[in-house]
């Protein structure tokens, strides 16, 4: 049997697709409905986020009787945990569509919030079991299952303005994470920690039924081609018949045959993951994710070992943000018409000047590097997690070919912090963990050059 055979075989969902009510009749390409609905969802992953997360830890920590260290380790566990996990829930995006996937993802992430609500005082070992896998739920709904589902949907629906309409989407993701810590603390202020994540699960109830109403698997799913052109005509002899012999007029006998998603020239995950780009392009966004968030974690502490204030130290990262989402806009319109590679080389390049110049930040020079540098690798990150995998290896196999992604994203951002801790308690600095985390964007940068395309390859 062909592999497109067999693909075909898989329920995709292609008669809910139709329902409620048919794409192919929206006077505009679905597309940019499902850019809109995708970016819903992907800001629906915010409980589950870090930023999401971290405004309740001292109320959890005062609640459970745990101290700071042990909320750490359980999110370090949770996170891992949910790391390893989403492989699978990246081929459940393929078997099952990313619609139902992420209407799952949200109702895991709702009912998640509300268990994690009711918590109390515990003991050390039944608070650190809780906790585990009340953070490895939220990771693995919100920012594992939801955000992949929502950011695979939209790549399959775009081929030469994926990465421009996935850079949108990324771009309104960071304003809402860069702002969501202060509206989250207002409702916590408000009516305590316990109402804001039960607040936040009533709203996740309503995103639920935008997924369900407005996500779509992929145009062929929907009866439409990729980009807004007109599908072939199937002009049948007769009147489609119903599974029962009589007329069917709405032709949804039609939509009975699963779509063919992509092409047969498209890779596998086994075969992407053997495939020198995949970690080209992977091992950057790891770097930074895994960097990134330790920095962020630890930067009370960082500036503190180089002489600055809190509120001094803090300021980088407004900056940083007015850099990156313009090269976020600028890095997808690239992807559009240059190798992802090329990308992936200048991600790396700039990582390997951030963490430099990052532990120099006590000087005006190294502050402009720093913003300069940081702000290009993260406006990267976006063409490199939504735009280079369906690019080089096609759509057939896109949501397990970017779980493998997303695992490796998830998990860097667990080990990281660890990481850091542990060098600067070893060297007593933290510039010596920037050292060693300067391996990871080293080695994406010699892959981009090494590169040897598979010969199977989709792009």
């Amino acid at each position: 049997m062909s592999r497109q055979l067999a693909d075909t075989r898989r329920s995709r969902g292609t008669l809910s697709d139709h329902w409620p009510f048919d794409p192919g009749r929206i006077p505009v390409y679905y597309g940019w409905i499902v850019v809109v609905a995708g970016t819903i969802g992907m800001i629906a992953s915010v409980p589950g986020q870090t930023v999401g997360v971290s405004v309740f830890t001292d109320d959890l920590t005062a609640t459970t009787g745990l101290t700071r260290l042990q909320l750490s380790i359980a999110y370090l566990i949770g996170t891992g945990s949910s790391g390893l996990l989403l492989p699978r829930g990246g081929h459940a995006i393929d078997r099952y569509g990313s619609r139902t996937v992420a209407f799952v993802a949200t109702i895991g992430l709702a009912t998640t919030l509300v268990a994690l609500s009711l918590v109390g005082s515990m003991s050390l070992v039944v608070g650190m079991v809780v906790l585990s896998i009340g953070f490895g739920f939220l990771r693995f709904c919100g920012q594992g299952l939801l955000t992949l589902s929502s950011r695979t949907m939209v790549s399959q629906w775009f081929d030469r303005r994926r990465g421009l309409v996935t850079a949108f989407a990324s771009a309104c993701m960071s304003f809402v994470l860069a702002s969501s810590p202060a509206l989250l603390l207002v409702l916590i202020d408000a009516n305590g920690f316990r109402t804001a994540w039960r607040m936040m699960a009533v709203a996740l109830i309503v995103v639920a039924v935008i997924i369900i109403v407005l996500f779509r698997v992929s145009p062929e799913t929907s009866g439409l081609v990729i980009d807004g052109g007109t599908p072939e005509a199937t002009t049948p002899a007769t009147t489609p018949a119903s599974a029962d012999g009589t007329a069917d007029p709405a032709g949804t006998a039609a939509h009975r045959t699963p779509a063919v998603v992509g092409t047969d020239d498209d890779l596998t995950r086994d075969e992407a993951v053997r495939d020198v780009r995949f970690w080209a392009i992977t091992l950057p966004v790891a770097a930074l994710s895994a960097t990134g968030t330790a920095l962020t974690f630890h930067i009370v502490d960082f500036g503190a070992e180089l002489g600055l204030t809190d509120d001094q130290v803090v300021r980088i990262f407004v900056p940083i943000a007015i850099v990156s989402v313009p090269m976020s806009f600028l890095g997808g319109w690239l992807v559009d018409v240059i190798s992802p590679l090329v990308i992936a080389g200048l991600m790396a390049a700039a990582q390997i000047v951030m963490y430099f110049s990052v532990a120099r930040i006590d000087e005006t020079l190294w502050i402009v590097v720093t913003v300069a540098a940081w702000g290009i690798a993260q406006g990267c990150f976006s063409p490199l997690t939504s735009a280079a995998v369906p690019r080089l290896f096609g759509r057939r196999h896109l949501g397990a070919i970017s779980g493998i992604q997303m695992s490796a994203l998830v998990i860097g951002s667990a080990i990281g912090p660890a990481l850091f801790a542990l060098v600067e308690s070893i060297a007593g600095s933290y510039e010596a963990a920037l050292w060693v985390s300067m391996s990871m964007p080293a080695a994406g940068l010699a892959l981009t050059v090494l590169r040897r395309p598979s010969s199977s390859g989709a792009g």
